[in-house]
């Protein structure tokens, strides 16, 4: 075979070689294709448990719409209300160092008691503190209009902290009277005396 009919062949059995090839791909993806379609699928299943709902617990009132029959108390807790009104009168603050009862300057006032005509209760309430701590402090109420100590209001302190004491329950005098706050030491130390004032509770 001369070199030129050899040349002259090349192109046609390039052509060959690509048609040839183009079926081989054909085939092999057909087959694949056909493999893959027939390959199981798998799903994963997963249980998932369902709790039953609760019900809610019904409330039951018992005569929802009824009205009390019975008197109630004041101090009736049940009901978290009370009429009672409270009243606190200030006399103000001041000190003292003599181991006689003493008026505290400016710690005075007129208190007349028809002005409370529902009084329930009254106490005489005073905060006092002692700086050197080593002595004993009293405090009380004084009418000097008729010159004679609040009875029951003396209240007393021993040591430095200070502290709020509350007098058993007094009765104030009828009237229009002039009150003053006393107060006296042991030893003659200065006491402090930060608060004092009345508190009333009335019906």
């Amino acid at each position: 075979m001369s070199r030129h009919t050899l040349f002259s062949l090349l192109p046609k059995f390039g052509v060959f070689l690509i048609v040839a090839n183009l079926l081989f791909l054909d085939i092999f993806l057909a087959q694949y294709t056909q493999l893959f379609s027939r390959a199981p699928i798998v799903i994963e299943q997963q249980q998932i448990a369902v709790l039953p709902t609760a019900e809610p617990t019904p409330i039951v009132t018992e005569n929802p719409t009824s009205e009390p029959t019975t008197s109630l108390k004041l101090e009736d807790a049940s009901y978290g209300m009370s009429s009672i009104k409270e009243v606190y009168i200030s006399f103000g603050s001041g000190a003292n160092e003599t181991d006689e009862w003493a008026d505290v300057t400016g710690l005075s006032k007129y208190i007349n008691s028809s002005s409370y005509p529902s009084v329930r209760t009254v106490t005489f309430e005073a905060s006092v503190h002692i700086p050197t701590g080593n002595e004993k402090a009293y405090v009380r109420l004084y009418n000097a209009t008729d010159k004679h100590p609040v009875w029951f209001s003396e209240v007393s302190l021993e040591g430095g902290a200070p502290q709020l004491l509350l007098s058993s329950p007094i009765k104030l005098d009828a009237g229009n009277k002039l009150y003053t706050v006393q107060m006296k030491t042991s030893l003659k130390y200065p006491a402090i005396l930060d608060q004092a004032s009345l508190h009333m509770t009335l019906n």
